[in-house]
């Protein structure tokens, strides 16, 4: 009975696989047939998935055929129920995009190249989540962000995937685009690990009995007692048969050889041993990473081979719990980085066990590294990997992907330059206050700039012209796949002229249609009759291309795809299109107020609640079958994708399960999205649809079409709707109190300034600028008790309405412990500040942490004041970390620590404080060296030492576990000025030769920059 059931099993497998896997060319040109390795698998195997892309392209291209980067899964079901991916960071030693390069190849045009996806074992074991596929989607930056798909557990799978092509650094002539999706099926049956795992015990315990009664016929014969030597050797052979296959006790690390892609011809477990022998060797550990390493308490670290690039990626929900990850090792590449330094197999597991060891500790650095281009965590690990080929001599990487490597870490401490990325719709929405847009689960903005949700399905129209040329955009907007709360744009068309264009997104490839008749393969730019036009071109948010649109009168519009699951569209209208259109991006009146109105009747009142939103406004701005400009297959219609039920319900980002929440937030602040608006978008899309892909695009976006300001969730005393030189807005205001107003104004010119605040007497007291819609009149200290005005001053070429909202800035404050537990101070309305006083004494120096931060990034947000109210030193916070750095106290007396965020900042600011004192000693010309020990963070250790006018001194550093820095040695003068300063790199440095102008007592400090500590060995030349 059980053959007959597998026989069926595997007939119904194999049928299903091949009938999926039938090759046909997407858009983009290139064809996918998709099966399993095999159609059974025993739990707890590695399965697999082999993508074969057929070139139909008609020409000779490249493509990669390593899975990380290009196999993507969009959907998992096992025994007809959705799985869920368990989300995650990964790390790649010079960019996934390299790594992509160690798999090129060239096919000819009608040819084929398979892609294996084999999955990786994450725990020895059948639970669902032992074994998973990993699908990788690919940061502008180098970084990856995985999705990985559970199929370690018994039952039937069904896999939807397609292939995506990398920009791999350096090559030409890749083959462009992507596959459309297709689905294949296996099945995992029981009796895999854990049946394997119970073999030997009982095995062995037959064995037992079988020894036993052999003793006992032997006992018998010879009528005496055994030995103790034989007994004790039955139970060692006992132990041997009933032990040896039992699983290992939990370790520290474990090593794979066979949990990832084996590498042929390598003993695995030997090589990761030699390397780690290397780390154990003097040196080789710059980092300190074998304590934590090889220390049980600690998170697991798992490390498998690979034939690609050398990576790591964090296992959050593997058996092995929160800070566990997996290292993914290639011990034979010596192929060289972009920087021409070749690679070293070693150097490289230290680069990725690094990763690992931030991981395990929840200390990932966050963002980017300045205007490096660099995520400051390969900052990090590439430092710290330099540091390791100094000690074995290796020459050092200088660079990581085609951007130079910083000096130090210190580089990252500064806000990096938010630049558009070379592809996507360029210089769209960079800089108008006039685009609007609807983007992921769907997040609308207005051309009024007013930001709101819209979650309904069916057919929409996005905006319409009242007058003028016929212009419409209209939208299909179809379920997230497995939710009944989020939709997605799945279809977008528009009305040029005469003409019409439809986009349709079907197995995750655009189809384009232009008046009805399909455009198979569109050329880079389709001209319509009457002056529209269609473009095609390489998008921002991934590896397939976005459209551009275009109208006579110079309005404009861009769609790009958000991985395979939906549109993001932008649209730009010409200024002659002011307050002549309508739909669910408003009236573009220049007033923001009445931006969100049905089709009949007066604009909502904002917030709108839930309730008001659906049905009815939804059911307004629904497309009647006769209005359609979007596509139709046979037998369908605008009712075939209809749901007037949809969302069942309301969903915000407050009410998310906090844990999916919190990784949601960190997998789209990795991918670098840092505005908040932005940021609350992106991880209300993550969460709610589980794909990373929501993440990447909302990175992208937030550069091509910039937010408008943090959104302020704090109640305004006062709202007004002022038209330029009318009536002005009034509020009460008391002595004491603290006011910051807040306007959108799109149809107010860009100038200062047009917002007056005047006090009870009529005096203006404060006023405020407006850019690109948007101004505000910053903090303001009341002084008297009455009546205050807003108003808005009107100028020529002014239209629209400006929405002005007064808060009241309410200031917190408390107190700070010199290295006692930290506070968070909170600045819940824009304009507040929060101050923490301590008591300091002269000659301490305070070192003030910021090591969690909600606030936008900014300089200088944090202040350090003394006594009398004077400032000693400001620090800025980036990443959502910050500092100010290390400060001598010049008097005892009670100091602040003022949390004072610019513009419109709200947010959050956990506070650490730290003092110490300087540490004084001697150092001698030519004499011994000295050992300066660091042990606190913002600590400073000074050598003093005597010499005569004209004397050249060299400062030579070695056997630093400083972390990389310049300017942390600082030679000082007689008079306290500073000579000149020099760098602790891979643990080594110092001051070059330096000619001393005087005769005196000079100084030689060792003054890391922030939270840094450790020693290095110091010699006077």
């Amino acid at each position: 009975m059980r053959s007959a059931t597998g026989l069926a099993v595997l007939v119904t497998a194999l049928a299903a696989g091949a009938a999926s896997a039938a090759a046909a060319p997407a858009d983009d040109g290139l064809g996918l047939a998709l099966r399993p390795g095999q159609a059974d698998y025993r739990a707890g195997d590695q399965v697999r998935l082999d993508l074969t892309v057929t070139n139909s392209t008609g020409s000779a291209c490249a493509l990669p055929t390593t899975a990380v980067g290009t196999a993507q899964i969009t959907g998992v079901r096992r025994d007809g129920r959705d799985l869920a991916p368990s989300l995650a960071r990964s790390f790649h030693d010079d960019g996934i995009a390299a790594a992509a390069g160690a798999g090129l190849t060239t096919v000819e045009p009608g040819a084929t190249a398979t892609v294996k996806l084999t999955g990786i074992r994450l725990h020895d074991g059948d639970a669902p989540g032992d074994v998973v596929f990993r699908s990788v989607a690919a940061t502008p930056d180098g970084g990856g962000l995985d999705s990985l798909w559970p199929v370690g557990a018994p039952g039937r799978y069904e896999v939807t995937a397609g292939y995506v092509t990398l920009p791999v650094t350096g090559a030409t002539n890749l083959c462009p685009g992507a596959t459309a999706l297709r689905t294949t099926t296996f099945t995992v049956g029981d009796g895999g690990t854990a049946a394997r795992r119970w073999l030997w015990p009982v095995a062995g315990a037959l064995v037992l009995l079988a020894l036993l009664a052999v003793l006992v016929v032997v006992l018998r014969a010879r009528r005496r007692r055994p030995t103790a030597a034989a007994v004790a050797l039955l139970l060692v052979a006992v132990g041997a048969l009933v032990g040896g296959g039992s699983r290992p006790a939990r370790a520290d690390y474990s090593i794979d050889p066979t949990g990832g892609v084996p590498v042929s011809g390598v003993d695995f477990q030997a090589a990761v041993d030699g390397c780690l022998k290397g780390f154990a060797e003097p040196g080789g550990d710059p980092a300190g990473l074998l304590p934590r390493l090889k220390d049980k308490k600690t998170p697991k670290v798992r490390i498998v081979p690979t034939p690609g690039g050398s990576g790591a990626f964090e296992t959050p929900e593997s058996a092995d719990g929160k800070g566990s990850s997996s290292v993914t090792w290639n011990p034979t590449s010596t192929d060289p980085y972009d920087d021409g330094v070749a690679r070293d197999p070693c150097a490289a597991l230290y680069h990725e066990l690094n990763h690992a060891d931030d991981i395990s500790r929840g200390a990932v650095p966050p963002g980017q590294c300045g205007s490096t281009g660099i995520p400051t965590a390969e900052v990090k690990a590439t430092l710290a990997e330099n540091r390791y080929r100094a000690a074995k001599g290796l020459p050092p990487r200088t660079q990581y992907k085609e951007h130079p490597l910083p000096k130090s870490l210190d580089e990252c401490k500064k806000p990096a330059k938010k630049t558009p990325p070379p592809k996507g719709p360029v210089k769209l929405c960079e800089n108008g206050a006039d685009c609007g847009g609807s983007n992921g689960d769907p997040h609308l903005v207005t051309f009024d700039r007013v930001s709101y949700d819209f979650q309904a399905v069916g057919e929409f129209t996005l905006v319409t012209a009242t007058g003028g040329d016929p212009l419409e955009v209209q939208v299909r907007q179809a379920p997230m796949a497995g939710t009944r709360t989020a939709s997605v744009n799945s279809a977008v068309a528009f009305r040029i002229g005469a003409h019409r264009v439809a986009l349709t997104l079907t197995g995750g490839a655009t189809r384009v249609h232009v008046d009805g008749a399909p455009l198979a393969a569109p050329p880079e730019r389709t001209d319509l009759a009457g002056g529209g036009t269609l473009t095609r071109r390489p998008s921002d948010t991934g590896a397939t291309d976005g459209y551009d649109v275009t109208w006579p009168d110079g309005s404009a519009a861009a769609v790009d795809q958000i991985g395979r699951y939906g549109y993001r569209v932008l649209v730009r209208l010409a200024d002659d299109r002011a307050g002549k259109v309508r739909g669910l991006l408003g009236d573009f009146d220049g007033d923001p107020g009445d931006d969100i109105a049905p089709a009949a009747g007066p604009a909502l009142t904002q917030p709108v609640p839930f309730a008001a939103l659906y049905p009815a406004y939804a059911d307004s701005w629904r497309i009647p079958a006769d209005r359609s400009l979007l596509h139709y297959d046979d037998g369908e219609d605008t009712g075939t994708f209809t749901d007037r039920g949809f969302p069942e319900r309301e969903v915000t980002a407050g009410g998310l399960d906090p844990a999916r929440r919190a990784a949601a937030e960190q997998i789209c602040r990795w991918a670098g999205v840092t505005a908040p608006g932005p940021l609350a978008e992106c991880v209300f899309d993550v969460a709610v649809s589980g794909r990373p892909e929501f993440a990447v695009a909302g990175a992208t976006t937030e550069q091509v079409a910039p937010p408008t300001g943090a959104p302020i969730t704090a109640v305004p005393v006062a709202t007004a709707s002022l038209t330029p030189g009318g009536e002005p807005l009034t509020f009460p205001g008391r002595a004491g109190d603290a006011v910051f107003v807040d306007v959108t104004a799109p149809g107010i010119a860009d100038r200062c300034s047009p917002y007056q605040l005047v006090d009870p007497d009529g005096r203006e007291i404060a006023g405020g600028c407006n850019i690109n819609g948007i101004g505000y009149v910053d903090r303001v200290d009341l002084t008297a008790t009455g009546r205050y005005a807003l108003r808005v001053a009107a100028a020529p070429g002014d239209t629209g309405r400006a929405a002005v909202r007064v808060y009241a800035a309410r200031d917190s404050g408390g107190t700070l412990q010199p290295d006692g537990p930290t506070v968070t101070a909170s600045i819940a309305q824009p304009g507040a500040r929060a101050r923490y006083r301590f008591t300091g004494r002269a000659g301490e120096r305070a070192y003030v942490e910021v090591p969690d931060s909600t606030l936008p990034d900014q300089c200088s947000p944090l202040e350090l004041r003394d006594p009398a109210g004077q400032l000693l030193r400001s620090g800025c916070v980036v990443n959502g970390v910050g500092e100010v750095d290390g400060t001598l106290l010049p008097a005892d007396g009670t100091y602040t620590v003022l949390v004072d965020p610019v513009e419109r900042g709200t947010g959050t600011a956990t506070l650490r404080l730290v003092t110490s004192r300087d540490r004084d000693a001697t150092i001698t010309v030519g004499g011994p060296p000295v050992v300066a020990d660091v042990d606190r963070p913002g600590a400073v250790t000074g050598y003093r030492f005597t010499a005569t006018a004209g004397t050249s001194v060299t400062v030579t550093a070695t056997a630093a576990t400083l972390p990389d820095q310049c300017g942390a040695l600082v030679l000082r003068a007689p008079d306290g000025s500073t000579l000149t300063t020099g760098c602790v790199i891979n643990g080594a440095g110092g001051i070059t030769a330096t000619t001393l102008p005087a005769a005196g007592s000079y100084t030689l400090l060792v003054d890391p920059s922030g939270a840094a500590t450790g020693r290095v060995t110091l010699a006077l030349r």
